[in-house]
């Protein structure tokens, strides 16, 4: 019996259920202050489970200036960048109202 496991690596969700439920989230909390949309967000745009974004998106952990470093570094398509927004206002929300 091999006793060896498989790890799987998950990637960003890029489903049409997660965008769908992102842009619900954003008509209903336009400040992206709920931390489950926050986290929905993540996972939609993380670059990798090691990154500061897939960290929040997998465990809630917020590294506040590495989230902040990696959506300058984004691109994404037009109809994301509003994601990008309401995530860089959950983060400064978290920080104590910094703007």
């Amino acid at each position: 019996m091999n006793s060896s496991t498989t790890t799987t690596i998950p990637a960003p969700d890029e489903t049409e259920r997660a965008r769908q439920l992102i842009e619900l989230g954003l008509a209903v909390d336009p400040e992206a202050r709920s931390q489950t949309l926050a986290r929905l967000i993540a996972a939609s745009l993380h670059q990798g489970p090691d990154t500061a974004l897939g960290r929040f998106a997998s465990t809630g952990q917020l590294d506040q200036q590495a989230c902040l470093d990696e959506l300058n570094q984004l691109r994404v398509p037009f109809e994301q960048e509003a994601w990008i927004d309401a995530f860089g206002r959950f983060v400064l929300f978290s920080a104590g109202g910094r703007s």
